[in-house]
């Protein structure tokens, strides 16, 4: 009974989320209207800005769709001219829906840029096997694979992109002895990961640093890795730390039990040095592989940045979409600071970039379906590892 109830509400959250990623698509052609814009008595930007869907597409304008006062006497549909829309600054947008994005959008190229995201699901795959099994977890590659995929599909449907990180600690500790290895080795994971991306930039940024904005980017994701990588050498070193007395300040705080034994998980990484390596590499490859999907995205819909600066820029727009601000499917205030980024001093218009990002969302949909069902297939449980402590 216990076995089925948790298929069945592992099925509901896999609809919910599923119902939820397209709900979040916009499935109709609007006009975005900014706030104090009025096009006729009852259809304006209001104090917030409003976007309206597109009744009638004529060559000279749209009709809008008149909200509904609940009562049946809201206001006749309104009209705009097509003069009268901006691409850049404050005034009234077209924006397209997912539909019309991909039926104007260069096919071939759209149909690589989604490609891409194949070979990143396998390499994140490896890599977090990797790092479990140099901590000795005997977890096989197929379990962690659907994890992978089922944290994709969570990373869609919750802040930021840490989401599916919780439900990957759930999962890996569930039927293991070695439930705190598990656990560290998604933080682990995720840090490997953050090193490749600021790799990423770094190893691109020196090939255009005659550009002022990635000469800055550059300079920051170096000073910021050397920062990391001194600061994680330090914290573990055996000699360092014994001299600091750090156990026993540890001991000092509230919850001395519980630091201490993260402290001695986070810090027996220093003995899997290779593995470590091997994680950053493969975290290199696969933000490699996630700006070139992007990228591709952007070059179907008519952008026109050089390559090197988009591989330059886009892992900044990832890693902004990372944070916590930023709402489902990555949408949110960071988008702002994405769009000035991919534009910066070209031709490239922010609805351009905007529907780059829209694409790229689309692909992360694609995965996230694929993640919902690896999500129905996690309840088995996972061998226990092998060489555990608790084998004798």
């Amino acid at each position: 009974m216990k076995k089925h109830l948790g298929w069945m509400i592992r099925m509901l959250i896999a609809a919910l989320g599923v119902g939820y990623i397209f709900y979040t698509l916009t499935w109709t052609d609007q006009v975005y209207l900014p706030p104090g814009y009025v096009v006729s008595e009852g259809i304006s930007g209001g104090e917030s800005g409003r976007s309206y869907p597109i009744l009638e597409g004529l060559k000279n304008g749209y009709t809008l769709e008149p909200p509904d006062d609940g009562h049946g006497h809201g206001p006749d549909a309104g009209w705009i001219e097509t003069s009268e829309l901006v691409s850049t600054g404050d005034g009234p947008r077209f924006k397209p829906s997912f539909i019309s994005i991909l039926k104007q959008a260069d096919g071939t190229l759209l149909l690589f840029g989604g490609l891409l995201l194949i070979p990143v699901v396998l390499l994140a795959t490896l890599r977090w096997w990797i790092l479990m099994r140099a901590r000795g977890i005997d977890v096989g590659v197929g379990r962690v694979g659907r994890l992978t995929l089922a944290g994709f599909f969570f990373n869609l449907c919750m802040p930021g992109t840490t989401g599916g990180d919780v439900m990957k600690a759930y999962y890996a500790a569930k039927g293991t002895d070695q439930r705190a290895d598990a656990v560290v080795s998604i933080g682990i994971d995720r840090l490997c990961g953050l090193i490749g991306l600021v790799l990423l930039v770094g190893f691109v940024g020196l090939l255009s640093l005659h550009d002022p904005l990635i000469r800055r980017l550059t300079i920051a994701m170096w000073c910021g890795l050397v920062t990391l990588v001194l600061n994680a050498w330090l914290y573990t070193s055996p000699t360092l730390r014994s001299r600091l007395g750090l156990g026993a300040k540890l001991s000092k705080l509230p919850g001395a039990k519980v630091l201490r034994n993260l402290d001695a998980w986070v810090s027996a990484y220093r003995r899997h040095l290779g593995s470590l390596g091997l994680a950053i590499g493969l975290s290199l490859v696969i933000h490699l592989s996630l700006a070139s999907s992007m990228m591709l995205a952007g070059f179907a819909l008519g952008v026109e940045q050089p390559v090197l600066y988009l591989i330059s820029t886009i892992p900044i727009v990832l890693m902004l979409w990372s944070l916590p601000v930023s709402g489902p499917l990555g949408l949110g205030p960071m988008d702002y600071v994405a769009v000035q980024l991919i534009v910066g001093s070209s031709g490239t218009t922010d609805q351009q970039a905007l529907m780059m990002f829209v694409v790229y969302r689309l692909y992360l949909v694609g995965v996230g379906l694929f993640g919902s069902l690896a999500l129905l297939g996690l309840g088995a449980k996972p061998k226990a590892a092998a060489d555990s402590a608790t084998e004798t």
